[in-house]
């Protein structure tokens, strides 16, 4: 069953910087892009590698091990690289909301 979670204080997400947090025992990496929030799993489906660590190219988070690239809003596989060994590299997303200033996942 899925529940919303508070996540952090909008204010405390700047442009373009990932955060995470701990929900439902999950690490989930939030971004803000252009003034939408957005959450996926803080992890790579190729080797587990944490996302956070990757770098955000407009809407694609690049995973630092092996250059993976997701789209934040979709959590598709844009560009996998030199490496093509699983069928689906796709990364978990969540639904995001504000409310009262907080910033809520769906998990």
């Amino acid at each position: 069953m899925s529940e919303w979670v508070v996540a952090m204080k909008e204010e405390d997400l700047k442009e373009e910087k990932i955060k995470v947090i701990k929900a439902e025992n999950k690490q989930i990496a939030i971004i803000k892009k252009a003034n939408e929030i957005f959450a996926l799993l803080n992890e790579c489906p190729h080797e587990g590698c944490p996302l956070k660590n990757g770098t955000l190219e407009e809407y694609t988070l690049k995973c630092a091990c092996h250059n993976w690239g997701f789209d934040i809003r979709t959590g598709e596989n844009v560009d996998t690289g030199e490496y093509i060994d699983i069928d689906d590299p796709k990364v978990d997303t969540f639904e995001t909301r504000v409310e009262g200033g907080n910033i809520e996942i769906l998990v």
